[in-house]
C-alpha cells in the first residue's frame, strides 16, 4: 500500500505539476474516478454488512440501527478510515485505502502549490521529514504494541507523509533528471540490501509496518528511476498490456471483496463441482481469472461511461 500512495502522489503531481486547473475540475476529476465505481462496490457487498439488525430488548434494537446508519453514512462520505472500528465491516477491507485517498486528495491541491515553490534543496529536506512521519507508526507499533494496527495502517492521517512523499519525489525528479539517472546501478544493491533485511531480521518483528523505513527509500528511488530512464523495467511497465492492466486496476481493486467473498462462501460447493481446484494454487487462479474478468467489464461497461457523466453533470451544475 506504501507504493499505492507513494504512486498516487506522484502521477497527480505529474499530472496537474505542470498544467495546473481549477480546483473545481480538479475535483470534479477525482470525484468522476473514484466514486461511482466505489458506490457500486459498497452495494454489491452489502449482504457481507456484518452488522445483525435486531436484538432481545429495544435498546439492543437501537445499538443495531444506530451502527448501521453510522457505518453506511461513514462510508457514503468516504471517512471510514478514520475509525479503525470499522475495519472489519462490511467493505471496509476493501474501501479503506479509497478513504484514504479521498483525504489526500482533498490536501494535494493546497499541498502542491506550496512544495512547488520550495528550491530543490527545501524539498530535500520536506522529504527528510516526511520520511521520518512516515516511518514514526511502524517505530510506535514496535514499541507500544497495545494499540490496533489498524490506527496506523489505516488512518489516512498516517498514510498522508507517503502520498506526500511521491509528489515531492516528481517534483525533484523532473527538476533533476540527470542526476536522478546516476543512481540506476545503485538500484540494485538496494534491492539486495532490503531482501536481506526483510528475510533475515523481518520475521523477528511483530508485522511488517516497522519494516517502513528501509522500503520507503526503494520504493521512492525505484519510481524516480523508472520515470526519467528507458530501461527495459521502464519499456514494459510502458507496453499497452501493462498500461491496460493499470487502467483496469482500480475496478481489479474494488471487486476485491465481492469476488473474495463470493469464493469463500461457495468454496465447498464449487470444489465439489469442479475437484480440480481443491488445491490452494488452482482455487487461486480462478480467482484472479474472475477477479479480472470482473475488472475488465467493470471498467468498460461501468467505470468509463459513469466518469464521463458524472464530468458532464458536474460541468453543467457549473454552469
Amino acid at each position: 500500500m506504501s507504493l499505492f500512495f507513494m504512486l498516487s502522489g506522484f502521477i497527480l503531481a505529474h499530472r496537474y505539476g505542470n498544467s495546473p486547473v481549477s480546483l473545481y475540475a480538479y475535483f470534479t476529476n477525482r470525484v468522476a474516478r473514484i466514486y461511482p465505481i466505489y458506490l457500486l462496490a459498497a452495494l454489491t457487498t452489502l449482504p457481507w454488512l456484518g452488522i445483525s439488525i435486531g436484538g432481545d430488548t429495544a435498546l439492543q434494537w437501537l445499538r443495531s440501527l444506530a451502527q448501521l446508519v453510522l457505518l453506511v453514512v461513514a462510508n457514503l462520505f468516504l471517512i471510514q478510515a478514520w475509525f479503525p472500528q470499522f475495519f472489519d465491516y462490511w467493505n471496509d477491507g476493501g474501501s479503506w485505502s479509497i478513504s484514504v485517498e479521498a483525504f489526500c486528495y482533498a490536501v494535494f491541491p493546497f499541498a502542491l502549490s506550496r512544495l512547488s515553490e520550495l528550491s530543490t534543496q527545501r524539498l530535500w529536506s520536506v522529504l527528510g521529514v516526511l520520511y521520518l512521519l512516515a516511518v514514526l507508526p511502524g517505530l510506535i507499533q514496535l514499541l507500544f504494541p497495545a494499540a490496533p494496527r489498524a490506527v496506523y495502517y489505516s488512518m489516512p492521517i498516517f498514510r498522508l507523509p507517503e502520498f506526500l512523499i511521491g509528489a515531492c519525489c516528481y517534483l525533484i525528479a523532473s527538476r533533476n533528471p540527470s542526476r536522478i539517472a546516476v543512481w540506476g546501478p545503485w538500484l540494485p544493491l538496494l534491492l539486495l540490501v532490503m531482501l536481506t533485511y526483510l528475510a533475515t531480521l523481518g520475521p523477528a518483528l511483530p508485522n511488517f509496518l516497522p519494516h517502513s523505513w528501509i522500503w520507503l527509500p526503494f520504493l521512492a528511488c525505484t519510481i524516480m528511476l523508472l520515470s526519467k530512464q528507458r530501461t527495459v523495467t521502464a519499456k514494459l511497465l510502458s507496453s499497452r498490456p501493462m498500461v491496460y492492466l493499470g487502467r483496469i486496476s482500480y475496478t481489479f481493486y474494488s471487486f476485491q471483496p465481492l469476488v473474495l467473498l463470493l469464493l469463500i462462501s461457495r468454496h465447498d460447493a464449487i470444489v465439489g463441482m469442479f475437484p480440480v481446484l481443491s488445491t490452494g494454487y488452482t482455487f487461486a487462479a480462478l480467482a484472479l481469472l474472475l477477479l479480472s474478468g470482473t475488472a475488465a467489464l467493470a471498467y468498460h461497461l461501468i467505470e468509463n461511461p459513469a466518469r464521463m457523466r458524472v464530468k458532464s453533470w458536474m460541468v453543467q451544475g457549473s454552469q
